[in-house]
Formats: C-alpha cells, structure tokens, sequence
C-alpha cells in the first residue's frame, strides 16, 4: 500500500475514533465531518458509502452513527497487516482429496450437482470461486440515493392499486422506508400477484432506482424477506466452467443447491488447510493465510468495496491469482527441465553453414532470420533436446528457417518431419522445401516426400516404407504422419507449424518416434503472442523471435468501409484486377444462418460472379475435402481471379499475386484473426490493400467500442502490438482458441487482466528462485502436492506444448 494512501486511511480512521468518544458527543455538534472524510478517502472506497458522506449532514444522527462504524470497520481491515498463524491446527492435504461421495454432510442431490459441474473432491469446491458478486447490503436511504443507482433498502407497504390502461406498467405497490416514498412498479396478468404485499408488511428491495416527475421507483425488484440470509451481506454468485468459458448456470434451482453445497464445504474445511506458499512469499506480498483467504473469497466481509470485489483487487483473491500462476510456471519449468534431462541427436554443422546455405538462396536473409537460425542451430548442437518457439509475423519468413534448421539435421543423417494442420499447408510446404532444397543443390528430389490422408493407399505404403528403410531425408505431411505404422529410421528434427491447431498428445505421438532419442523440436507459429502470454503458454520453450520483414515488402494499406462505400470498393477491385492481380473475398460463415445475420460464402459467391461477369471467381470453404480445397488453390493460383472464402486460408496459403483482402462482417472477427487474414496479401513487394466491411448501422454510437476495436487494427500492421490490444480487450482465450485457453481455466486469474499478467512475472521470477532452493519441491511438500493435483496429469506433456 503506498504511503500516501496509508496516511490518509489512518487519518481518517483516527478521525472516526474522536468522533465515537463520549457516546458520539462531538458528532452532536460538528458540521462537515462528511466533506471531510469524504476527501480523505473517496479514492479508496466503493460507490454506496461515498454517496452517504456526500450528504451526511443531512441524515439524523443514528445513522451518521451507523455510517461511521461501518467506516470504522472498513478501514481497520483495510490498515490490517495479514499475519502469518504458523501454529494454527490444520489437516493433511489428502483430507481435501476426499471424494464428495464421502462427505457426511451433502446430500446425494448435491454431490450430483456438484459433480456436474467437475467438482469432485473438497479441494475442487475449494477453489470453485465465486465468478462474481451481488451487494445485497441495506446501505441506502430512498431519499438520499441517486437515480440510477443500484439500491437495497427495507420498507413497508402503504398501499398496493392497478394502474390505468395504457400505463407501461400495470400493478403498483407504494413502500417508504421512512425517509421517503418508493413505489414498485410490475407487470403482472392479475391482481393476485400482489396479494402478499399486505399493508404493513415489510419486505427487502433491490434494485436499479429510477425517477419520473419526482416520482421514485423501482420495476420488478428482487424481493426478499428482512429475515432472508442473502440480506445485509455481499452474495457469491457461481458460474459453470465450461471448455475454458465461465457461463451462468441456467436453473435457478441449482444456483441455489450450488451456493449452498460449496457454502457448507468451505465453511468445514477451509479453516483447516494447509499453508502452501512460503512464508516469506506471505508476508512479501502482505497475503492472507489460505483459510482466511478461502473464507474471504467465498464469504467476502460486509465492509468490502464490490468493485474491488468485481475487479479481482482484494488481497485475498491476488492471493489466489499469484497461487494460480505461481503453479503454473512450476509445472513449466519442472517440465523444462525434466526434457533438458533427455537425450537428443547431437546436430553438428560447419562455422559457416549460415553463410553456405544463403549464398545458394534466391534472396538475402534478413538479420533477424540469421539470428534466429544460429539460435537453433546452437541448440541442435547439444545432445539436450531443442524445445523452441520460433514466432514471427505474417510474411516475415519462418519458412525459410525451419527449411535452413532441417538442412543442418539431414546433413548430419537425421531425418526430419515437417506436421501442418492441414493438406493445404502441407502442400504448400512441400513445394516451398523442394523450391529451396532441391532448385539449391541441396538435395535430390526422391529425398523428399509428402504424406497425407488423401494420398492413394499404394503411394502411402510406398512412402512408408523409404521413411523406414531411411531412403529419405524429410518427410512433410499432416495428422497422417501420427499413424503408428509410420516409423522413422533416425529422426533428429521435428518441425510443427501453427502448433495451436494440434492437440498435445498427438504432438506427443510424434515425438515418442524418435526411437530412444528425443527428437530436437521447433514449433513455428504466425500469432504473435504477447511476451507475458508467451511465458505462460509456452513457458517450457525458449523463444526466437523474427523481429524484421524481408526486404521490399510494403504496409498493406488497411480500410473500414462501410455497406453504403462499397460502390468505391468494386472501382479499386477492377483496376487491381486489370493490372493482373488477384482478390480474396472472406465471409466469417458457409452457409446463411437464420439466428445470425451474416453473409455466407456460398451465398454470396454468385453475386461476386454478376459483379465481375468476365472474371474467374472461385469458392472455398472448410466442408470441402481437401483434395478439393486443394484443387481449388491451384486453380486459383494458376488463372483465378476472385477467390470467395471462409477463414480456411487464415493460415500459411501464399499466393505472391493476391493484393487485395475484403472481409465481410469483419466486426465478427477477433483482430488476431484479422491479422492473419491481411498476411495473405502483401507477400511480393506490390502494394496490397485490406477492407475491412461492416454494416452501416455501426457508425451509430451504440457500436463506439467495436469501431475503437477496429480502428487498432488499421492502424497498426504491427503484430505483437495487435494481440496486446486484442488481449486487453477479448482476453485470452480468444487468442488461443477455445481448446487452448481451456488449460489456462484458472480458479482466479485471468491473462485478459493487465494486472494479472504483471503477478504472472513476478510469480515466473519466484518460480525460479523456489527451484533453486528445492530442485523438486521437497521443502515445500503441501505445495508439490497441490501442483500435481491440478498438472500432474499434464506435466508430462509439457515438453510438447
């Protein structure tokens, strides 16, 4: 806490003591007490309590006295340093694995809603927190609360009437809670809705306050009895965790059985939890101990401030986040190690193999992609296995490294395997290694084959048998190379492109043909990851960076156009048509689709083709095999002219003279997905063009933040700067992909948060440093058993993330 902020909570705090001597007696008689802590400590606190000192002269003196021991307790918790309790009773960490079946106390319903959710054992519905929060504090007055505001007041009923035709609503209920009067406004069918709004009763009401005329009121509020237990507190509100997705549980009924089974839980068994971070870490850090920390996240004190609450700020739940991430690159660089442990082919190649194998090239390296190959070919060079990620930009020349890495492995008698997610990819990786390889002198063209699914069955054999045998040198290929039947004779290299399309045990597959030694690994990607998402993502691997684009390229020039501009779009497309260029027309659906409404490819392909009547235009989409995917490139390549698509060619399709990149409905996009579209154009040194087209009903002031988010995007051609703005405002798992971002589900942090991504360094520092101390956790025993409860089964398998 920074001093300035301290001093000013303790003045306050101090100030709130004098008034409280002698039964309130200087209370009685001051005026401006509210002002005055209002400026002292407005910044710290949350809306409803800095509205109440705001006008705090004008309440009656019980509750000024109310306000002020809830100052009171608000800001003694705030000032509280956490101490570490070394002595307090807790229980084996295997008490908290304890299946929910054995619990004595949930009820058969209960287990088998929890379990619905992937709660299974204590420890599960320990850390099954809250995804947020409803204030259901009484800390308004009617006539002091702002419209707009969301209030929770207690009242009494004066009357309930129908109101008269035409109304916007039909039923009133008429309430004061003694400062003022609240009406309760509904829209019921009958008059016997109202019936249990009997005059005089008293109920609890919250909601958005609203006025008209002077008139104050509330429609269709949450209605509670005063002796409800949801009143007077702050109430956690659970989220089902789905494929790495927080949604809200549907049934009202399960919400409750949730609450109130994972309530139960943490109210037994978190006081008793062992303390896994290290003390030092604690008191560093100013966290709570675990079980105060469970206990707060779960049951957050009636003092708190809600949005520190929302915004994941107090110190219990950074707790949390640090915990989440701390774990997280344990389990990476456990698994970093573990792999340099392994044995790999030793790649041994000449002082000058860089400058030997560019002189034969029909262009020049660029610096950072001589950097980067000398990078691998250091690692290669080592009998530790390589683990590396090699990132680099659309366009900015991976390629070729990976060609330059398999040269120095087959001229040191390794084979080497090339895996794309798709056929198209494979092929277009083929040519390009046969273009540099064999037109370089490099190899013989038998050396190298191709091997994917659509292959004829005799022609798969074939190849198998020379991978086998040895006879060649590098195969490229698909998911087909993970076929158990396809043995390699001495693999050295494997090469993966656009890894996130892969599961990691089939990267695992691929990995375990290395026949006792573990094959050198460079995993190649065209999405730029932010630094801070790197590490946690691919932690286990070193990272190369292609920071540089080949020489002559030129900034594709972006546009937003909206449906009325495109009559300006079909002129430009015809010049570039005429000049022998080539478009890309993307849609972000296949088909129409009656719940969006979005154009489709195969829909709107023919009216490309009324629009360029003496142009070749092609369609492409993901339902298409991919021997006609395949064809339909080759075409395209070789005559087409306008090629209608889907995102099937967001990844690795190169096309020099493709100049031009239209995107429909781009505003369905995320911008890391924009990004990899534009990269199709550009790759010559023609000048290229990326629209962006949206509907005109954007320009309207309700769509403010999507245009903000498209206007980043063309603005900047700059990748890594791209992925951070889309990570600010998608998060994480839109970069990575559902699949992806469902291993980095943590119980609390959130990549997408800033902050959270500067806990992730320092947690990566820490990290280190416990290992250095501990190799394997031994000293931190609760702590290594927690890891491998939530990693253990893909601890294994980090070598290959």
């Amino acid at each position: 806490m920074e001093a300035s902020k301290e001093e000013r909570l303790k003045k306050a705090l101090l100030a709130v003591e004098k008034l409280s001597e002698n039964d309130y007696e200087k209370l009685r008689k001051l005026v401006g007490v509210g002002s005055y802590l209002y400026r002292l400590v407005a910044d710290f606190l949350n809306d409803p309590l800095k509205e109440d000192l705001k006008v705090f002269d004008k309440y009656g003196f019980e509750k000024k006295v109310a306000i002020l021991n809830f100052l009171r307790e608000l800001l003694e918790r705030k000032l509280r340093k956490p101490k570490v309790n070394k002595n307090r009773k807790v229980k084996p960490f295997e008490t908290f694995l304890t299946p929910l079946e054995k619990v004595d106390f949930l009820s058969p319903k209960e287990v088998r809603v929890l379990k619905s959710l992937g709660i299974r054992t204590v420890l599960d519905a320990l850390y099954y927190f809250p995804y947020k929060y409803k204030d259901r504090r009484l800390n308004k007055s009617v006539r002091y609360a702002k419209p707009g505001s969301f209030i929770c007041v207690k009242v009494k009923v004066l009357e309930t009437k129908k109101l008269p035709e035409g109304d916007l609503y039909n039923y009133e209920v008429v309430t004061t809670d003694g400062t003022d009067t609240l009406k309760l406004k509904f829209r019921y069918k009958n008059f016997r809705a109202l019936l249990r709004f009997k005059r005089g009763s008293e109920w609890i009401v919250c909601g958005k306050l609203k006025q008209f005329a002077g008139e104050k009121y509330l429609v269709h509020p949450e209605l509670y009895s005063p002796s409800s237990e949801e009143v007077g507190r702050i109430v956690p509100v659970y989220y089902a965790r789905r494929a790495g997705q927080a949604e809200e549980i549907a049934s009202a009924q399960k919400r409750k059985v949730v609450t109130r089974a994972v309530a139960n839980l943490v109210k037994r068994f978190a006081p008793y939890f062992p303390e896994v971070l290290p003390a030092k870490i604690l008191e560093r850090e100013g966290f709570p101990t675990a079980d105060e920390a469970f206990l707060s996240v779960h049951f957050p004190p009636s003092t708190e401030d809600l949005k520190e609450l929302e915004e994941r700020r107090t110190p219990y739940q950074r707790r949390f986040i640090y915990e989440d991430l701390l774990l997280l690159n344990l389990a990476l660089l456990l698994q970093k190690g573990r792999v340099k442990g392994l044995k790999a082919p030793k790649v041994e190649v000449p002082p000058d193999f860089v400058d030997r194998f560019e002189e034969r090239l029909p262009f020049r390296l660029t610096g950072a992609q001589r950097r980067v190959l000398k990078e691998i070919l250091d690692d290669m060079g080592s009998e530790r296995p390589m683990n590396r990620l090699l990132q680099g930009d659309v366009g900015s020349g991976k390629t070729v490294v990976a060609v330059g890495a398999t040269l120095a492995a087959v001229k040191a008698g390794y084979q080497v395997a090339v895996m794309a997610p798709t056929e198209i990819l494979a092929q277009q990786h083929f040519k390009n290694f046969q273009k540099i390889l064999v037109e370089g002198g490099f190899l013989r063209p038998d050396r190298i084959v191709l091997l994917t699914g659509s292959l004829p069955q005799s022609v798969k054999r074939k190849v198998k048998q020379l991978i086998r045998a040895g006879a060649v040198d590098v195969v490229i290929g698909t998911h087909a190379l993970l076929q158990d039947d396809v043995e390699f004779k001495n693999l050295g290299l494997v090469v993966i492109d656009e890894q996130h399309r892969f599961g990691v045990l089939q990267r695992k597959a691929l990995l375990e043909k290395g026949k006792g030694k573990h094959p050198h690994t460079l995993v190649m990607t065209a999405t730029p990851i932010p630094r801070t998402l790197a590490l946690a993502v691919y932690g286990d691997l070193d990272v190369s960076v292609i920071d540089e684009m080949p020489a002559g390229r030129k900034p594709v020039h972006t546009k937003l156009l909206y449906e009325d501009e495109k009559e300006r779009l079909k002129l430009l497309l015809r010049r570039e048509l005429e000049k022998g260029n080539k478009v890309y027309v993307i849609y972000p659906l296949i088909e129409e689709s009656e719940k969006l409404n979005l154009k489709a490819a195969t829909e709107e392909v023919n009216r490309w083709k009324e629009l360029f009547p003496d142009r070749k235009v092609l369609l492409l989409h993901g339902r298409m095999k991919d021997s006609e995917k395949q064809k339909v490139m080759e075409e395209f390549k070789r005559d087409g002219d306008i090629l209608v698509s889907t995102t099937v060619v967001e990844v690795g399709v190169d096309v020099p003279e493709a100049t031009v990149m239209v995107i429909e409905d781009a505003h369905r996009f995320g911008l890391a997905q924009l990004h990899q579209l534009r990269g199709r154009v550009g790759r010559s040194d023609r000048q290229s063009y990326c629209f962006l087209v949206v509907p005109t009903e954007l320009r309207e002031e309700t769509h403010k933040e999507t245009r903000q988010r498209l206007d980043v995007f063309v603005k900047n051609t700059d990748g890594f700067k791209i992925a951070e703005a889309d990570l600010q405002m998608r998060g994480s798992g839109n970069l990575l992909g559902t699949e992806q971002s469902g291993n980095f589900f943590f119980p609390m942090a959130d990549l997408g948060r800033e902050a959270d991504r500067r806990i992730l360094e320092k947690a990566r520092e820490d990290a280190e440093r416990i290992l250095k101390v501990t190799p394997d956790l031994e000293k931190l025993p609760d702590l290594k058993k927690l890891l491998f409860y939530r990693y253990g089964d893909r601890l294994e398998l980090g070598s290959v993330s």
